[in-house]
């Protein structure tokens, strides 16, 4: 019976997450920490790009 309970407590909390989802994170403020994380992990992509861009560069110099 009280598997049941947990279940039914489960179900209910992830309802409400899917369901309020956007409140609970304008409440939290954590939409602009995952702006600030989208950008840092865009800055390294680019910086990792035009580092390999470099070293084939460097290598086709010192061809």
């Amino acid at each position: 019976m009280l598997k049941y309970i947990v279940i039914a407590l489960v179900g209910i909390g992830i309802y409400i997450g899917v369901t309020y989802k956007d409140q609970i994170e304008d409440m939290t403020n954590s939409r602009p920490m995952e702006d600030v994380q989208d950008i840092f992990e865009d800055a390294k992509e680019h910086a990792s790009d035009k580092a390999d861009e470099l070293s084939k560069q460097l290598e086709e110099l010192s061809k």
